[in-house]
């Protein structure tokens, strides 16, 4: 019977053909070195090289198994990260939930949108530092995957970067960067308004207004 092939994804390009697909056949269920081997028409060896990194990566952990009789062995599975790494379910699914939001609560969607940025505030602010105003809006914004900058531009200072975390949803619906705004204003203690650039490749701005 012909092997089913690992689905091939964006993945592949980032980590390489070999470990897209090592990390493509965990998503399917735990295995382990010599199951994945297999699969992928390559030696366990080099298995357990790519294994290594993805688990110094933080994408793969193992459980060490007994099965049957003979020596225990390590069952390879994907971590949380390794998870949310593989899905393309979030933004599609993010942007459903929103448009339905929207055409359910009339004028009170950016409101509920900014108790989300609120709320989130509460939850995010302790795992960054202590000080306070606009370092640790920024520190807040970058948390999220994009670095942010403090600046002063005409006499004002903002906290931007050079790309939108959430650029999914906010290209559709731009009423998203509310939340962010609410978000870094409650976490930092400093009123922000945001300032965001549209378009292809959205920006991130949000500017003191004290």
């Amino acid at each position: 019977m012909a092997k089913r092939s690992a689905p091939r994804s964006t993945i592949h390009r980032v980590l390489g053909d070999a470990r897209g697909r090592l990390l493509a056949e965990l998503c399917a269920q735990p295995r382990t070195a010599v199951e994945l081997a297999d699969r992928v028409s390559t030696s366990s060896n080099a298995v357990r090289v790519h294994l290594e990194s993805l688990r110094d990566a933080g994408l793969v952990e193992f459980a060490i198994v007994r099965r049957g009789v003979g020596k225990p062995t390590h069952v390879y599975s994907l971590t949380s990260v390794g998870e949310h790494l593989m899905s393309t379910a979030y933004a599609p699914v993010l942007q459903e939930i929103l448009e339905v939001l929207r055409s359910r609560v009339n004028g009170d969607f950016a409101p509920l949108l900014r108790a989300a940025g609120e709320s989130l505030a509460r939850r995010t602010r302790p795992s960054v530092s202590t000080r306070k105003g606009l370092e640790t809006a920024a520190e807040v914004l970058s948390s999220f995957g994009a670095p942010a900058t403090l600046k002063t531009q005409a006499k004002e200072r903002v906290v931007s970067n050079t790309y939108c975390p959430l650029a999914a949803v906010t290209r559709q619906t731009p009423e998203v960067c509310q939340l962010i705004e609410a978000l870094l204003s409650a976490a930092s203690g400093t009123r922000l308004r945001e300032r965001c650039e549209r378009g292809a490749h959205p920006r991130c701005a949000f500017v003191d207004v004290r």
